[in-house]
């Protein structure tokens, strides 16, 4: 029988995980630092508010985002109209937020963001339950996804600092509509579901594959019915309105829809950062990557047993499906790729998953620091998991195998444990999580802090250290290291100056593995003779940053 969440039984337990996840979050979203690309969101934000307020004539609006934008500009950012073309759908409600509550505080604008990404990430995580719930029909088994779904290290750690976890929410939410708009012939699942693609498209380009994956799949299951017009005016009904949130929800599209779409695709190849990047010890650009690049980090940053588990239900799903192509008949009564609503949800994500697997491979797509580009791909990686346990249940049950529940209950609690003691251990760094998969000798033959989040954590090792009122800062590191600062109170921020590569003028040096350029080659970041290294950071024998002190 389906979880019903109002009457069910074991709505309490579904109930708690979300109460605890919420006071978990409310303890630790200030423990995080601030990133890199934070600052930008941010003028971004107001950027598109100021655009706003200025075609609506909400005179004081304008004032107060022409001010703001003055005061968030600085030389470590590129023209705002550079990359002004993605993100508005949570940049600007977050930036009028920010003046409606009359925020002042810099860090405090950073971390209500930080919170308000961790919110949406637990929303799309219930869909991803949802999702689960109508596929397995197994309450402890969903669950134990949802679970792995919000525990699962770098994709926690990243909850905070929205952007590609961000997009995975959506990403979540979207699949659910998908799934329930194939399954419903009402417009209403439709509208819902051509929103969130828009929401989705508006925060990854990539998003583009949905609508087509939609329309093969609408396709598929209307092959052999004689009046299959009906598809296509679904289809078209929900491209509609796709293209009309799209142009809702994206500013930049306002002046000139048309041309700034199409720009939307060009802007993709010159826009994307192109830098080299340590993987498996060596400096490779980011636009000539290996093939295994991606599979290779998922391999190493996600937790071993889902990796197993995940592997095996895809095997799994895409074996059945090699198997219903291969008796593929000329007529039938029913679909040759799927028997039932269960297995269509496998057929749909499963082609979802292959499609961007194909694209991205195919693609060479710019990688840079792992797979945070993908971290959509955490969506496929639990449902696999969760594919391949309950079909080993059925098989047991097939063959009159006695499964002892309370038992099957503690290996699901033995595996959460285990990415529990994960995030405590790297806490509030779960974002450069690796597993055992990768050794003490080569786990720091990757990139680690690429968002220079362990900036927060350095500026209080030197406060600690140094109690001068001006400290001068070099980084030895490609991490515009300031940005950090404003973790912090106005009066801290006042007592540091960063002064880039000036290593001759520096008091203290902050470095980290992160670098545009090949090291091996280039004494860009040379540390000088002159400075010693007088504390270094890691986790787990993953180092995270050093620092150097001149020596007088």
């Amino acid at each position: 029988m389906k979880y019903n969440l109002i009457n069910h039984k074991n709505s309490f337990s579904l109930f708690f995980v979300y109460f605890l996840a919420i006071i978990i979050g409310l303890l630790i979203y200030q423990d995080y630092g601030v990133h890199i690309e934070e600052k930008y969101h941010r003028l971004n934000g107001h950027y598109w508010l100021n655009y706003i307020s200025k075609i609506f004539n909400f005179t004081e609006l304008q004032i107060i985002t022409d001010d703001k934008i003055l005061k968030i500009y600085d030389y470590t950012l590129s023209p705002v109209t550079h990359y002004n073309k993605w993100g508005a759908v949570f940049d600007l409600p977050v930036a009028l937020l920010e003046i409606l509550f009359k925020l002042e505080n810099v860090n405090e604008i950073y971390y209500l963001k930080h919170f308000i990404s961790y919110l949406i990430f637990l929303i799309g995580s219930f869909f991803f339950f949802k999702i689960l719930n109508e596929r397995y029909e197994n309450f402890n088994l969903s669950l134990f996804g949802l679970i792995l779904y919000l525990t699962t290290p770098r994709i926690f750690g990243d909850s905070f600092l929205y952007k590609d976890t961000l997009f995975l929410s959506f990403f979540s939410i979207t699949i659910f509509f998908f799934i329930e708009s194939i399954k419903k012939s009402n417009y209403f699942s439709l509208i819902w579901f051509s929103f969130f693609t828009a929401v989705s498209f508006n925060l990854k380009i990539f998003t583009i594959l949905i609508p087509f994956s939609y329309l093969i799949i609408l396709i598929i299951q209307n092959f052999y019915k004689k009046e299959n017009y009906y598809f296509l005016r679904k289809f078209l009904f929900y491209i509609f309105f796709f293209f009309l949130f799209i142009f809702l929800l994206s500013p930049y599209l306002w002046s000139n829809p048309l041309e700034n779409f199409l720009a939307l695709f060009t802007s993709v190849k010159n826009d994307l950062i192109n830098v080299r990047i340590l993987f498996f010890n060596e400096y490779i650009q980011n636009r000539l990557l290996p093939s295994h690049y991606l599979i290779s980090w998922i391999f190493i940053s996600s937790p071993i047993i889902q990796n197993f588990l995940s592997l095996l239900g895809f095997c799994y799903c895409g074996s059945r499906i090699f198997r219903r192509l291969l008796k593929i008949k000329e007529t039938m009564n029913f679909n040759d790729l799927w028997r039932g609503e269960k297995e269509r949800i496998d057929f749909i994500i499963s082609f979802i998953f292959i499609s961007y697997l194909i694209f991205f491979i195919t693609f060479n797509a710019p990688f840079y620091n792992g797979w945070r580009l993908v971290y959509f791909f955490n969506f496929f990686i639990i449902f696999f998991s969760i594919n391949f346990i309950n079909n080993l249940l059925i098989n047991f049950k097939k063959k009159k195998i006695l499964i002892n529940s309370i038992l099957l209950n503690l290996v699901f609690i033995i595996v959460i444990l285990i990415n529990i003691h994960s995030l405590v251990s790297y806490h509030p760094f779960q974002s450069i999580y690796f597993n055992n998969y990768i050794s003490e000798k080569t786990i720091n033959a990757f990139e680690g802090d690429y968002y220079g989040l362990s900036s927060k954590n350095f500026f209080k090792k030197i406060l600690e250290i140094d109690k001068r009122e001006k400290i001068k800062i070099a980084v030895a590191s490609h991490i515009p290291l300031q940005r950090g600062l404003e973790a912090f109170p106005l009066n801290i921020q006042e007592r540091f100056l960063i002064i880039g590569q000036d290593y001759a003028n520096a008091d203290y040096v902050y470095k980290n593995n992160i670098s545009e350029v090949n090291i091996k080659l280039n004494n860009k970041y040379e540390i000088p003779k002159n400075f010693s290294r007088i504390y270094s950071f890691s986790i787990k024998k993953l180092l995270v940053y050093e620092i150097y002190k001149a020596k007088f």
